[in-house]
């Protein structure tokens, strides 16, 4: 086992486990019973922030690790600058690597900057009966505030803390508006994970 696959296998540990202390209030939505298999959103994540920290420090090898990661949870990248960032790092992958595609309703991602003050206003559509989770990553700058209504503009979860982890389970399909805001003094840098 590589010293860098070490690495990245004990900070995405410690990651996960930053994630554990509770950092998001869930209002008028049906608690969720049904555990997600090994939390796609928050590994997709966490793998989504150590592979742009290598990128930015010339790591080839924690790279090479976050972007098997991020091929094994076969993700959909919301925009096309974070799909052309995904195919960059999947350069990084070992020779002989076969990337994974066609994930059923895999997990979905985008990443945003944001000026000290500004809001962002997102649109998803969640599945009813089934667990709905957003993941936001700070890969610089403060933690953005994060609130989600569903389509009557009732609040079913706000966080603050960074991983800033949003879990429920819509009563119906419906799509749900994430306003996402930088309370902080500096630009703020992110990943946003849907699942």
């Amino acid at each position: 086992m590589s010293r860098a696959f070490t690495r990245v296998a004990g900070a995405m540990a410690a990651l996960a486990l930053a994630g554990c202390a509770p950092g998001a209030r869930p209002r008028g939505a049906t608690p969720d019973a049904t555990p997600v298999p090994a939390d796609r959103a928050e590994q997709l994540a966490t793998a989504l922030l150590l592979a742009d920290r290598a990128d930015r420090s010339g790591d080839a090898a924690a790279l090479a690790e976050a972007a098997l990661t991020i091929d094994r949870l076969a993700p959909s990248a919301r925009t096309d600058a974070d799909a052309e960032t995904l195919r960059r790092w999947r350069t990084a992958l070992p020779p002989g690597t076969a990337p994974l595609r066609g994930r059923a309703l895999g997990p979905g991602y985008r990443s945003e900057v944001l000026m000290p003050g500004a809001t962002t206003q997102l649109h998803q559509t969640f599945l009813g009966g089934r667990s709905a989770q957003i993941v936001v990553r700070v890969a610089e700058g403060p933690a953005p505030r994060m609130m989600v209504r569903d389509q009557s503009a009732r609040e079913v979860c706000r966080a603050v803390r960074d991983p800033v982890n949003c879990r429920w389970v819509p009563l119906y399909t419906q799509r749900h508006s994430i306003e996402i805001v930088n309370t902080g003094d500096t630009t703020a840098r992110f990943y946003i994970v849907f699942d």
